[in-house]
Order: C-alpha cells, then structure tokens, then sequence
C-alpha cells in the first residue's frame, strides 16, 4: 500500500488534539469497539487518524506491525470513504487493505479489532466492487465468520454489530429474503435484533447512519422514516474527531 501521495483531509475537518485531550476523549470515541486507550507509538498513530491525518496514521500503523492493524485499516477506511475521489484506486486501496489484514491478523499481536477492522475494510471493498461480485467471490462467508469471532468473544462490540446487521440487510437486499437465509444465513429478524443492539450499545453518528442504510435496505415499513430520523439524530452530534466530523456533515448533506 501506498500512502505518500493520499490527499489530505479537507481543512475544516482537521482537528488539532494533543495526547491529553485524546486519552480524555477515548472512552467516548471507543464505545463502539471496546479498543484499549494505548499507549507509546500507538497512541501516536491514533492521534494522527483522530485529527484527521489518515495518511500519516497508516504509516505509523503499517510500522507497528500488527499491533498497528486497526488503525492502518481504519485509516484506508476513512480515507476511501471522505477523502479519495478515484473509485479506481479507493477499491485497490481497500483489496491491498484487507489482504495485509487477513495475513497480518493471523500473525503477532491479536486483539478482536484486528479481526473487526478487517472484517469491516472486506465489507467496504465489497460495497465497492458491488455485493453481488462480492458474493460471487465468497466475501460474504469471510465477512460474517470474523464478525461471528468478534461478538462471540465481544457482545458488546456495537460497530460488530451494525456490521452484522448490514451483512444480513445487504444480502437479502441482493439475493432475496428466501436465497439469502438459505445460502448465506441472512435473515431481517437478525438484522433488526443487530440493529437495536449496536444502538443500545453505541449510538454514534455512524451507527446511526448505518442503521438507517440497513433499514432501507430491508425495504421495512416505514424504512424512509426510521432512515430519516436516525440520520437526524446523527446529523444533530457534536463531532470528537474528524470523522465523527465527516459522518455528521454526510448525515447532515442527505438531510439537505
């Protein structure tokens, strides 16, 4: 992977938290992974990716090794999300990503995160290529058996769950209610039990956005209202970082 020519984050969104203020903050921005506060090099990475500097992250997660994984990987996460306006190279970003993190994941240092964040980076290179290529390639077994790993092991790991909950919501989406339960063990009731879940744990502007996307996705009733005010509700936040600061201005602009 290659971050020296990554763009930098808009301005606006850059923010400029010293270690202090970050260790405060940590509880709050690591609710919905249960990530330890860390300390020495790591904290400096992370520090690098809560102020927006997602280039600057990844490299000093890439030198820690695997200790270094979710930060690496939430960093190209965020980074092809905000920022990266080639599709192209969003989605080779997001291939390299997850395949540092399936090798990296099974070597060294190992905390459920490293299996979350690689789980998630899989999912946004599937949203990337489309679910259905996805499917086809047997990115959704592998997706849904780390986040498998992760709650068995972790039940309060809302992010895992608002993943779990898009799996299942985007499958049916694609393959049908009937196809998706049979074939890949998606069903809405386990979407919509997830969904309730990650909220009850960790209402963050980006669980709430991603409850909505699973709402419509389910095609519920009322899926554009509940879609709406969950969006609402994220658009309403104060940001901690920078990406809660993108999440919050991505609800706000699909309120406009």
């Amino acid at each position: 992977m290659k971050f020296n020519d990554w763009h930098d984050t808009e301005p606006t969104y850059i923010l400029t938290l010293n270690k202090t203020e970050l260790k405060d903050r940590w509880q709050n921005l690591h609710q919905a992974d249960l990530a330890q506060l860390p300390s020495g090099d790591l904290l400096d990475a992370w520090l690098s990716f809560h102020n927006g500097h997602f280039s600057e992250a990844a490299k000093k997660g890439r030198g820690l090794g695997s200790k270094g994984l979710p930060v690496l990987l939430r960093s190209v996460v965020a980074y092809t999300d905000y920022v990266c306006e080639d599709d192209k190279l969003s989605t080779e970003l997001l291939r390299d990503a997850f395949h540092y993190g399936v090798e990296t994941s099974e070597s060294g240092h190992f905390d459920f995160n490293c299996e979350f964040t690689t789980a998630l980076t899989m999912g946004r290179y599937s949203q990337s290529i489309s679910i259905t290529k996805a499917l086809h390639q047997g990115m959704g077994g592998k997706i849904k058996t780390r986040l498998d790993t992760v709650l068995k092991h972790q039940p309060n790991h809302a992010e895992a769950h608002i993943a779990m909950a898009l799996y299942h919501a985007e499958v049916i989406n694609k393959v049908g209610a009937t196809l998706g339960g049979i074939t890949y063990g998606a069903k809405p009731k386990l979407a919509l039990k997830h969904i309730d879940q990650a909220l009850s744990l960790a209402p963050t502007a980006i669980n709430l956005i991603e409850a909505g996307n699973a709402y419509i996705l389910l095609k519920e009733k009322d899926a554009v209202e509940k879609a709406t005010a969950l969006y609402q509700q994220a658009a309403d936040m104060e940001p901690l970082d920078a990406v809660q600061a993108m999440d919050i201005d991505f609800a706000q602009s699909q309120l406009d």
